[in-house]
């Protein structure tokens, strides 16, 4: 799959393991760069949905459309993310989760946020 960023920062903080760790915790550094390595090279977004460790989730309120993974789920943070048709189109409006697997073919990283704060 293809990653794009939201901003410079994070995508310096996704892209830069030195970088994460200067900005979170070993092990949240960690976690990210793997999580970003599995979107990757996942075959499709049901890939990601899918997996269990990621704990996916949609967002609600002002964060309406977009959806979380979990880093872990103890230590609190996770990976904001948007996805997008091969067009790069949102799908924020799509409620269908079955859909939005299905035209997912392009995802923003909105942020890597600590739930918590």
């Amino acid at each position: 799959m293809e990653i794009k960023y939201k901003n410079k920062r994070t995508e310096k903080q996704c892209k830069n393991l030195s970088c994460a760790k200067k900005d979170f915790n070993d092990i949240v550094a960690k976690l990210l760069h793997s999580r970003i390595n599995f979107i990757e090279n996942a075959t499709s977004f049901a890939d990601v949905v899918n997996n269990p460790t990621f704990h996916f989730h949609g967002l609600a309120g002002k964060m309406q459309g977009l959806y979380a993974i979990d880093l872990g789920r103890k230590i609190g943070f996770r990976l904001i993310i948007e996805p997008l048709n091969e067009k790069e189109e949102s799908l924020k409006k799509e409620k269908d989760i079955e859909k939005i697997k299905q035209c997912t073919k392009v995802v923003i990283v909105v942020e890597v946020t600590n739930h918590y704060e």
